[in-house]
């Protein structure tokens, strides 16, 4: 998302990116060698890959904090499949400071009596002209 609703991105303070690795675990057998990839089902690899996307969030989240972010921006998450059960997760996004918008009050009741019974549904429409939304 390019914004945070409610708020207003006063600065941008530039890219912050976290990664993490996870692999299956390998093992060797007495068979000439062969690894083999202990997995229990899909549940392992789906928890091994949320784990590795929490630390790169984490460590995404702690490079905005040295720079005075209070908000990422612009979140993108990727995960690579680095070699037969290696993933790579990254995580990117852009640091912000943000100020909170002052907040707008409709007066619904005072537009509805104006405009009639029959037209209530114009009077949250900013553009109608007799409208008393304040911002």
């Amino acid at each position: 998302m390019d914004g945070i609703a409610g708020r207003l991105t006063e600065e941008t303070l530039g890219v912050v990116r976290g990664t993490a690795m996870w692999a299956r675990r390998i093992t060797k057998n007495s068979m000439g060698g062969i690894r083999q990839f202990n997995v229990n089902g899909l549940q392992d690899i789906d928890d091994g890959l949320s784990s590795a996307k929490e630390q790169a969030s984490r460590a995404m989240e702690a490079q905005a904090a040295k720079l005075g972010a209070d908000a990422i921006l612009g979140l993108r998450l990727d995960v690579v499949e680095m070699s037969s059960g290696a993933f790579c997760v990254n995580v990117t996004g852009t640091a912000v400071k943000t100020a909170k918008l002052p907040q707008s009050i409709p007066a619904f009741a005072s537009a509805v009596e104006e405009a009639g019974s029959a037209m209530p549904f114009l009077a949250a429409r900013a553009s109608f002209e007799g409208s008393s939304l304040r911002h």
